[in-house]
């Protein structure tokens, strides 16, 4: 996997934006595979946690906007588990939200091209503060990709595998 050369410190001062009224936005961007690998995992982590409690403190007040990968590009197979765990866990938080009525970060997978082997837009937090993106331009770029028909798929509930040990789909509940 790459190193996406993140700045931790940057993205780490964004996520704690959100907690301000004054930012009513935020598109989040983390399409690199490096996410997946061992040392991005804490920051991964964080962001989640960030994520999820700005969202259940501000409520309607607040619009999240995340792009991941759909699907893993060719080669990163060892990445596979981290990907699925990922992509699972945000689809149980935005579950959990929606229970609870509270409005949950849209998740839009990206689709790759069978030709593309990384993502068209940088990985990115930027958000909408008093009114001006952080950065206009990269937030502009990732507001194209998820409003342009076919390039992403929305992550759902229904992506979860609800069928495993005692679920519905386990003869062993109806003994």
């Amino acid at each position: 996997m790459t190193d996406p050369g993140i700045d931790m410190a940057a993205w780490r001062e964004r996520i704690a934006a959100l907690e301000s009224e004054a930012v009513t936005a935020a598109v989040i961007v983390q399409c690199d595979p490096a996410w997946l690998g061992p040392g991005l995992l804490g920051l991964r982590n964080e962001i989640e946690q960030a994520v999820v409690k700005a969202q259940l403190r501000r409520g309607a007040d607040l619009t999240v906007d995340r792009v991941v990968l759909h699907s893993l590009p060719v080669g990163f197979a060892a990445a596979a588990r981290a990907f699925d765990e990922w992509q699972l866990r945000m689809s149980a938080t935005g579950l959990l939200l929606c229970a609870d009525d509270r409005p949950a970060p849209r998740v839009h997978r990206l689709i790759l091209g069978g030709d593309q082997s990384s993502a068209p837009i940088p990985d990115m937090v930027e958000v909408l503060d008093n009114g001006d993106w952080t950065d206009h331009q990269r937030a502009g770029l990732a507001l194209d990709i998820i409003h342009t028909a076919g390039a992403t798929t929305p992550l759902t509930g229904y992506d979860m595998d609800l069928g495993g040990p005692f679920g519905d789909a386990d003869p062993s509940i109806y003994m």
